[in-house]
């Protein structure tokens, strides 16, 4: 059943886009009309030179002179031109129309997913919409919902009226012949509706299964340094093809269950079909139908076999949407984090760039991590973080950083709360390098650039101060060196220092580095260090760091 949020996105974006899908109805409908009346002049055609009678509206009378009936053959040549014409003309136009939505809807569905993941809290992120959910969200539900608004649209406008005009042509040749073609079809309708339901359950636990599929593998790949570390590959790549196997068993399964349309439709259009060649014959010789209609009839029932046809396919794609159409919608609808949507006020530099006053935090009422810790930074000063495993310094990191709000005490940023601030203004004003880089699938030159237009001087420049210049020079594409997702065909320290590189393009004012160089030797991350100390003389820094060198240019140091 369709559920009523998806069907008011799909709505919204029809009423949207309301003339394109006006024009595009009326040219299925123009489709339909030459379809059908392409077949009925075939007929008229038969008749006229089987010598048989016309409609009387042709006025035709066999025994009319020669070249009186080659002016009525003239007339029907012309007709018969005139709806081929419209025919190509109509699918022309939907196919310009209707059939481009498919495309646009997926960018718009697409849109609404990064508009609303945006602005979800990072536990959502953490746990119901992992990254693999995501992955499949995007990719395959977008996928299946997009043709909702284009192809299956136009596959259900078609049968609909291709199917009533058909019928209607069917019956103004003979009544009785064409009802009783059509009882043969009354079954129809309930063992569609059966297979419908099987499929669309198989077609859900599929989908259920390659999003966990792709968490898997987002785990997988996220995971690999410590896979090469514990030499656990074979054990990962084990669960890998366990869980794809899964996975191609349960889409199998829809997919055969979906095949079985083929010969139900089958069986029901060639009964029709006989029904009416074998009685059509019988009002044929008695008179009772022209040869030009009888002929007109096989063709008209072959034209049904269209619609009928496709109806079964229809109701399944119908459904399968909607169905994915739903899994989106439970992304728009998820709750949002109130301090990425607070519009707040403009950040006004202060003498005290940080200030931290009684601060406590513990997670989902588990044992507390940080309590009661109070200090201060002004604008240049450089702090160090240094503790134990399990001290809290990734937490302290994230609670400076704004990313978690549900802390006792008080976090000021110049002067201010972080409620205070818009979310977008407070990551201008706070750079945060994480302890586990994150790099994407793509070239160097857009992992660091990002969203910022940068030239190959600035990048290179960068790219020097992280230490990696040499790194990317080496490399055969240079700059344009196509990195794998999480930057897997690069080694612990180039992520990180091609991480760092990323951050430095933004310039930061306050720049957080959460252990960011751990993979990094000491040779390497002396030479980081100074370059950071001399290009950012006048930024506000806080590092964390288990080795006591990292902190050396520090002024301040806070041990955990």
């Amino acid at each position: 059943m369709v559920k009523d949020g998806s069907f008011n996105i799909w709505l919204s974006f029809l009423k949207k886009r309301g003339p394109i899908y006006a024009v595009g109805i009326v040219a299925v409908l123009l489709t339909n009309i030459a379809q059908v009346a392409t077949t009925r002049i075939f007929g008229f055609l038969v008749d006229f030179f089987s010598s048989n009678k016309l409609p009387s509206f042709f006025n035709f009378d066999p025994s009319l002179p020669l070249i009186e009936q080659r002016h009525i053959f003239v007339h029907l040549f012309w007709l018969l031109l005139g709806t081929r014409f419209l025919l190509t003309l109509g699918r022309f136009g939907w196919r310009i129309t209707l059939a481009r939505q498919t495309h646009h809807s997926s960018s718009f569905l697409r849109e609404k997913i990064w508009e609303s993941v945006a602005y979800f809290k990072l536990k959502d992120l953490d746990r119901g919409f992992t990254k693999g959910v995501l992955m499949n969200n995007s990719n395959s539900d977008v996928n299946s919902a997009r043709f909702l608004f284009g192809f299956s649209l136009i596959a259900l406008i078609d049968v609909v009226f291709l199917g009533v005009f058909t019928f209607w042509a069917m019956l103004t040749i003979n009544v009785e012949l064409s009802m009783v073609s059509l009882i043969v079809l009354f079954y129809l309708p309930i063992i569609i509706k059966k297979l419908t339901v099987v499929e669309i359950k198989k077609y859900e636990d599929a989908q259920e299964h390659l999003s966990q599929f792709d968490d898997l593998t987002s785990q997988s790949v996220s995971s690999i340094r410590l896979q090469r570390i514990t030499q656990t590959g074979k054990y990962w790549v084990e669960r890998l093809i366990k869980r794809a196997d899964q996975y191609r068993n349960k889409r199998l399964s829809a997919v055969f269950t979906n095949l079985m349309f083929i010969p139900v439709m089958g069986a029901a259009t060639f009964l029709s079909f006989l029904v009416l060649f074998v009685m059509g014959i019988g009002y044929t010789l008695n008179g009772t139908m022209s040869i030009g209609d009888f002929v007109a009839m096989q063709g008209l029932i072959v034209l049904l076999q269209d619609p009928l046809g496709e109806l079964g396919f229809i109701i399944s794609e119908w459904r399968k949407g909607f169905t994915s159409l739903d899994r989106l919608n439970k992304i728009y609808l998820n709750e949002k984090d109130s301090s990425l949507l607070n519009k707040g006020t403009a950040l006004i530099k202060q003498d005290y760039i940080l200030e931290v006053e009684h601060l406590g935090f513990n997670y989902d009422h588990g044992k507390e991590i940080i309590k009661d810790l109070s200090f201060s930074m002004n604008q240049g000063d450089r702090l160090g973080i240094k503790g134990p495993i399990g001290a809290g310094k990734s937490t302290l990191v994230k609670l400076l950083a704004g990313f978690e709000r549900e802390h006792r005490g008080v976090i000021k940023f110049h002067g201010k709360s972080y409620d205070e601030y818009s979310h977008i203004d407070l990551r201008k004003g706070i750079t945060l390098v994480p302890q586990k880089p994150f790099l994407f699938a793509g070239p160097i030159r857009q992992n660091v650039g990002m969203d910022y237009k940068l030239s190959d001087q600035e990048i290179w420049y960068f790219l020097e101060l992280a230490d990696l210049k040499s790194d990317v020079e080496g490399f055969k594409e240079g700059l344009d060196t196509e990195l794998g997702e999480w930057g897997i065909n690069l080694s612990g320290g180039q992520k990180q220092r091609l991480t760092l590189a990323r951050a430095l393009a933004r310039k930061p004012e306050f720049l957080l580095l959460d252990d960011c160089l751990s993979a990094v030797d000491t040779v390497t991350e002396e030479k980081i260090l100074k370059n950071l100390d001399r290009e950012l003389s006048d930024s506000s820094l806080i590092w964390v760091a288990h080795r006591d060198s990292t902190l050396k240019y520090c002024n301040k140091i806070l041990a955990l």
